[in-house]
């Protein structure tokens, strides 16, 4: 079984809020982003999960995150399974396509993140404003 992790100091809170009248826009706000999310994860496969996104303050120093990003931040941490082996795999790696699925997808911003986002969209390549990270495990995580 492979894990795919995707770290991101993108506020992808799963709240369950889906209409802005159940609950607080911030809540319906950080929703949109984990649905948004969610859709591009599922382009290539269906994936499955334990448990929803996990948010710690961590310090991103020595994390993979762009080097815009230094200090102790929120990180949001979401562990899904695909439905087989390799599905994202690409010349980028294990976890390439989906890198190119996620990379440059608007999000909202200013929710609950305790960085700064320079272009409000999940960035997964750029050097300096990188805000997510994706990595693929061989086994369960």
């Amino acid at each position: 079984m492979e894990t795919i992790e995707i770290q991101t100091l993108v506020d992808i809170t799963r709240t369950k809020v889906n209409r802005p009248n159940q609950g607080s826009q911030l809540e319906y706000d950080q929703n949109r982003n984990f649905i948004t999310l969610m859709q591009c994860i599922e382009i290539r496969s269906i994936v499955v999960y334990d448990d929803p996104p996990t948010k710690e303050i961590q310090n991103v120093k020595s994390m993979e995150f762009g080097s815009a990003y230094d200090g102790s931040h929120a990180v949001w941490t979401f562990k899904i399974a695909p439905d087989r082996a390799g599905v994202y795999a690409n010349d980028l790696g294990p976890a390439g396509a989906l890198i190119e699925d996620i990379d440059s997808v608007p999000i909202i911003k200013n929710l609950t993140e305790t960085i700064n986002i320079i272009k409000a969209i999940f960035d997964c390549k750029d050097p300096v404003a990188k805000n997510t990270i994706i990595k693929a495990h061989k086994g369960i995580i």
